[in-house]
């Protein structure tokens, strides 16, 4: 995956990150709902990089797309950058459900 931090390649992790998506008024809300807590999603500055991502910039940060059809869903993160300096960072996340993700993830990992 291109990136605005070097071009370089995406690791995509697939370690138990949850989200929950929830509609009010007519804005959606994301939230974290689940960290596996130790892995790689934990760096200096911050104990969850997903967290803070998705706290800060929500669905900004998201590239895939999925119907909403339950109350939480499984998400694959990647983060580009220099993990000691966040705000040079970019972290990607999309739902494990989304149909091309999942299809090209099944191909790479076979």
């Amino acid at each position: 995956m291109e990136t605005a931090v070097g071009g370089q390649e995406a690791e995509w992790h697939t370690d138990g990150h949850r989200v929950s998506l929830r509609l009010v008024k007519n804005e959606v809300i994301v939230s974290l709902v689940h960290c596996p807590e130790k892995g790689k999603c934990e760096v200096r500055e911050t104990n969850c990089v997903v967290k803070y991502f998705i706290d800060t910039f929500g669905l900004e940060c998201n590239v895939g797309s999925v119907y909403i059809n339950s109350a939480e869903m499984e998400i694959a993160w990647a983060l580009m950058g220099d993990s000691f300096d966040l705000g040079a960072c970019q972290l990607w996340w999309i739902p494990l459900e989304d149909e091309a993700f999942a299809s090209w993830l099944d191909a790479k990992s076979s």
